[in-house]
């Protein structure tokens, strides 16, 4: 009897949180569209790693939606700074690595495998960006520096938390469904639980940067 009431009890829990991460991906979507795509995207996307950094650190009780309107109309202008900020460095990246035409000379050939290395560094530090905005109390221009500082203290975390969100998004996007309720959120989950032992371990052992209540 026991038994199955924890099964029953483990398939509750199951589908609660599958219904959290399709409601809140469907906010994503949605808020993102409602900033007219490029202003939405940075404001949305950190309310939603917000709301599951809530869900880690225990707080399942407050409202979805409420939780994720605070944070985004809070923090529009900031998470556009902040994120406006990254998508130029990554653009140029991308110019320099996938558009610019370099000669064939083994000079040129070192350029290339040089920009191609720290266009990986540039993948380390991104996917640290939305986990440490959310998680740390910091001016909008000092949230590459950290996300930097995270992605050289913990390279092998940031490395599986790229290999992670090409994963999902490779598996996902064969079930375009699938996609439109889990792709962000179930990344976001992912990734917080990636990254947040290295904040806390960063905090334990200095008391550094503030973190966000």
């Amino acid at each position: 009897m026991k038994k199955t009431q924890g099964w029953k009890n483990g398939l509750v829990r199951f589908a609660e949180w599958f219904s959290r991460l399709a409601y809140l991906n469907l906010l994503w979507i949605g808020f993102t569209l409602a900033g007219l795509l490029v202003f939405g995207f940075f404001p949305a996307t950190a309310a939603m790693f917000a709301v599951i950094r809530k869900w880690g650190m225990g707080n399942l009780s407050a409202s979805v939606f409420s939780t994720f309107w605070d944070y985004y109309r809070r923090d529009f202008v900031k998470a556009n700074g902040a994120g406006c900020l990254m998508a130029v460095i990554g653009y140029i990246m991308y110019i320099d690595v996938f558009v610019f035409d370099f000669a064939p000379t083994m000079m040129m050939q070192i350029v290339q495998l040089i920009l191609y290395l720290i266009a990986f560094l540039f993948l380390l530090v991104a996917v640290y960006f939305f986990p440490v905005y959310v998680h740390f109390d910091l001016q909008w221009f000092q949230y590459i520096k950290m996300a930097v500082l995270m992605a050289f203290a913990a390279p092998f975390r940031a490395t599986l938390m790229v290999i992670i969100g090409y994963g999902v998004f490779f598996l996902m996007a064969k079930m375009p469904i699938v996609m439109l309720f889990f792709l962000g959120s179930a990344i976001s989950y992912l990734w917080l639980m990636i990254a947040l032992p290295t904040f806390y371990k960063l905090q334990n052992g200095n008391g550094k940067p503030q973190q966000v209540e």
